[in-house]
C-alpha cells in the first residue's frame, strides 16, 4: 500500500494547523500589545517604514529569485550606463567612477582568465581595504568565478587552512602581506601579488572586451569566513542573490539613502558587514563609498569631514572608543545623519547620539550565513530590533540550558518557545524551496559543518531550523536583545573567537600541560575578553607563552591568563568552563594567579591594574 499520498496530506494538514495557531497567536499579540504605548509606537513607526520601503524592495525580490540574474556587478553596470561619471568608490586620493569601476572589473576578468581561472572556479583574495579589492571581486563575477575573502589577521596554520579550504585555483595577495605566506603549504595554489605588483601591471595592459558571464542569483558570489562555534575558520557561501538582497534591504530600510549621500566604511571588506552592508548597499543605492584600511579614532572625524560622509558602519567597540576620545572641532562639523551597525550598548547609545548629534542609529542583527535578520528601525536603545508579525515569520527563540548545554523540551519531546523575558537560542525555520535566493541557508563548503547548523524535529516532527548559536531575550513589546554566544565561541573586538582554535594553538606552548579558553565579561567593555586558564607542567614560561599567543590574530589573543592547579571536567572528560566564565578575572574574587596582556607582555593583574582597566586607563 502506497502511504505517500496520506503522508503528504498529513503534512499539509499539520502546516495548515500551524498557520491557524500562529494567526491566532498573532491576533492576540496585536490586541494585547496595542494596549501598551511602547508597542503602539513601534508598530506605527514600522508601518511608516514599510509603506516607504516595500514598494522599492519588491523589484529586487523579483530579480533575486533563484532563476534570476541579479548580481552586484549588473547593478554597477546599470549605474555606469546611467551615471558614468558619478563617483563609486574612493580612498585617500584614489577615486573610481561607475564607468571606471566596471571597466577595471572587465580588465581584471581578462587577467584572471589568462591565469587559468574559469567560470565556477574560486579565486582567493588576501588584502586590505582598497578600491582594487572591490574591483577584483566584481572582476571575478564578470568572469563567472567565486572570490574567497581571506581574513588579513590570520597567520600560520589558520591562514593556510583558510586558503586550502577555499579550494582556490589562484591566490591574489597584496604585496604587503606576502610575508605571511612564507613556509605555508598551500597545495600548489598559484600566487600572484597586487598593489603595485605584477597583477596591477597586467590589469593596466589588459583589454575590457571579455563578455560578461551569466550568473544566476543562486550561484555563489563570495565565500566569507566565519569561526562558527568550533574549529578553524570555515568558508560560508554567499550567493549573488543574497548579496543583492542584503544591499537592497540595508540601502532602503537602514541607510535610507538620499541624493548626495556617501558611506564611510573602515570595517574590513573580508567580513559581511563591510562588503555586503557597506559596499554592497552603496552599489544598490547608487551612492559612493569611502574606504579606510582600518578604524582609527584619531583619524575618524577628519576622514568623515573631508569625504563629506553622511553615514558610517560601526561595531559597538568603535562607538565606545569614539566616545572616550577628547572633544575635537571636526566632530561638530560633520554631515553624518545615520550610523548603521551592531553591538552598541544601551548605556553608550544615548551619550553617543547626543554628543555627536547623529539623528539616526540603526542597529541590526545578522550572521553571514543566517537566512534573515533583525532590524531596529525605531531607535530603541540597546535593542537589535523587532520582528513585525513575528508569529508569522520563521524566527523563534527556543529555551536553552547553558549549564547543561542543551535545549529544553516539553512532554512531547518538542523544543519550548521562550516567553517574554526568557533567554533562548534564536532559531530560523528553513524552507525547502525559498522564493528568494537571498533568504536561503547555503551553508559552508564543508557539508558536515553545514549539517551541524541544522536542527530537525524541533517544534514538530519533520521541521528543520537553522541554529544561530546566539542567546537572546525578547521583551513584551517584541524587541530582541543579544545576551551571549552559546558554547565555545565568544565575541571580542567585533570578531567571533573560537575557543577551540585558540586553545589548540596555546597548547603548543612550552610547559603547558592543559589549557581552557573562555570569554569573560569586563565591566564597561563590549563582548567578552579572552581568558586562558592554564595548568602548567612546573613553572609556566610567560615569555614563551606570549610568543605562542602572538601567532594568533590580535583579537583572538587571550587578554587574561589564569594559572590553575587543575581544570574541572565532566564524567565524559569535557572541561567545565562555566565556573571560569562566572568567576571572571576580578583579583578580589579569583585566588589563582592572574595576568593581563600589556605592551610589556603578560604581567600580574594586581588590584591597581584591574582598577586601571575599569577606568579605561589600561586598554585591553
Amino acid at each position: 500500500m502506497d502511504l505517500a499520498p496520506s503522508s503528504l496530506l498529513l503534512g499539509r494538514f499539520a502546516s495548515a494547523l500551524d498557520l491557524a495557531r500562529n494567526l491566532r497567536a498573532q491576533a492576540l499579540d496585536l490586541v494585547e500589545g496595542l494596549q501598551r504605548p511602547g508597542y503602539r509606537e513601534a508598530v506605527a513607526q514600522e508601518l511608516r517604514v514599510a509603506t516607504r520601503v516595500l514598494p522599492r524592495l519588491l523589484p529586487w525580490f523579483l530579480r533575486a529569485r533563484p532563476e534570476g540574474e541579479a548580481t552586484l556587478l549588473a547593478v554597477a553596470r546599470d549605474h555606469a550606463d546611467r551615471n558614468p561619471h558619478g563617483l563609486a568608490v574612493e580612498m585617500e586620493d584614489e577615486r573610481l567612477t561607475w564607468h571606471q569601476l566596471v571597466e577595471q572589473a572587465a580588465c581584471v576578468a581578462r587577467v584572471l582568465r589568462a591565469h587559468g581561472v574559469r567560470p565556477g572556479d574560486t579565486l582567493a583574495l588576501l588584502g586590505p581595504n582598497s578600491p582594487m579589492y572591490v574591483t577584483i571581486q566584481l572582476g571575478a563575477t564578470h568572469l563567472g568565478a567565486v572570490t574567497a575573502l581571506i581574513n588579513t589577521h590570520l597567520t600560520g596554520e589558520p591562514l593556510a587552512h583558510a586558503l586550502r579550504s577555499s579550494r582556490g585555483k589562484l591566490l591574489l595577495v597584496h604585496r604587503r602581506l606576502e610575508g605571511a605566506l612564507a613556509g605555508l603549504d598551500l597545495g600548489g595554489m598559484e600566487i600572484l601579488a597586487y598593489g603595485l605588483g605584477p597583477f596591477d601591471d597586467e590589469v593596466a595592459r589588459a583589454d575590457n572586451k571579455l563578455p560578461v558571464a551569466t550568473c544566476k542569483s543562486s550561484d555563489d558570489f563570495v565565500y566569507i569566513y566565519t569561526s562558527g562555534t568550533t574549529g578553524l575558520p570555515k568558508p560560508c557561501k554567499v550567493s549573488h542573490g543574497r548579496a543583492v538582497m542584503a544591499g537592497a534591504v540595508f540601502s532602503e530600510m537602514l541607510w535610507s539613502f538620499q541624493p548626495g549621500d556617501k558611506v564611510y566604511c573602515m570595517l574590513p571588506l573580508y567580513h559581511s558587514s563591510g562588503m555586503l552592508l557597506g559596499v554592497g548597499a552603496s552599489i544598490l543605492g547608487g551612492v559612493p563609498v569611502a574606504l579606510r584600511e582600518s578604524f582609527s579614532a584619531r583619524a575618524f572625524w577628519r576622514d568623515v569631514e573631508r569625504y563629506g560622509a553622511t553615514g558610517f558602519l560601526y561595531i559597538g567597540e568603535i562607538c565606545r572608543h569614539l566616545l572616550n576620545t577628547p572633544p575635537c572641532e571636526e566632530e561638530r562639523r560633520h554631515r553624518l545623519r545615520v550610523a548603521v551597525g551592531n553591538g552598541m550598548r544601551a548605556d553608550v547609545w544615548g551619550s553617543f547620539q547626543e554628543r555627536f548629534r547623529i539623528p539616526l542609529i540603526r542597529e541590526f542583527y545578522g550572521a553571514t550565513e543566517a537566512p534573515g535578520g533583525i532590524f531596529n528601525v525605531t531607535g530603541r536603545p540597546g535593542s537589535l530590533g523587532r520582528i513585525p508579525l513575528r508569529y508569522l515569520t520563521p524566527a523563534r527563540l527556543a529555551r536553552y540550558d547553558v549549564h547543561e548545554g542543551r535545549h529544553l523540551r516539553d512532554e512531547h519531546g518538542c523544543f519550548v518557545e521562550c516567553k517574554p523575558g526568557e533567554e533562548g537560542e534564536l532559531l530560523v525555520k528553513l524552507s525547502e524551496k525559498p522564493l528568494i535566493s537571498g533568504f536561503e541557508f547555503k551553508g559552508y563548503i564543508d557539508e558536515e559543518a553545514t549539517r551541524q547548523k541544522i536542527l530537525t524535529d524541533v517544534f514538530r516532527k519533520g521541521d528543520r531550523y537553522y541554529r544561530s548559536g546566539d542567546l537572546m531575550r525578547m521583551d513584551e513589546d517584541g524587541y530582541f536583545y543579544f545576551v551571549d554566544r552559546i558554547g565555545d565561541t565568544f565575541r571580542w573586538k567585533g570578531e567571533n573567537v573560537s575557543t577551540t582554535e585558540v586553545a589548540e594553538v596555546l597548547g603548543k606552548a612550552p610547559s603547558v600541560q592543559q589549557v581552557a579558553v573562555v570569554g569573560v565579561h569586563v565591566p564597561g567593555m563590549e563582548g567578552r575578553a579572552g581568558l586562558a586558564a592554564v595548568v602548567p607542567d612546573g613553572t609556566l614560561d610567560l615569555v614563551a607563552f606570549q610568543n605562542v599567543a602572538l601567532q594568533l590574530p590580535a583579537y583572538a589573543r587571550p587578554r587574561f591568563l589564569r594559572i590553575v592547579r587543575e581544570l574541572n571536567t565532566t564524567s565524559t572528560h569535557k572541561i567545565q568552563k562555566q565556573s571560569l566564565r562566572n568567576e571572571g578575572v576580578d583579583p578580589a574574587v579569583v585566588s589563582d594567579p592572574l595576568y593581563v596582556l600589556t605592551e610589556e607582555g603578560y604581567v600580574p593583574l594586581s588590584p591597581e591594574r584591574w582598577c586601571a582597566i575599569l577606568e579605561g586607563r589600561l586598554r585591553l
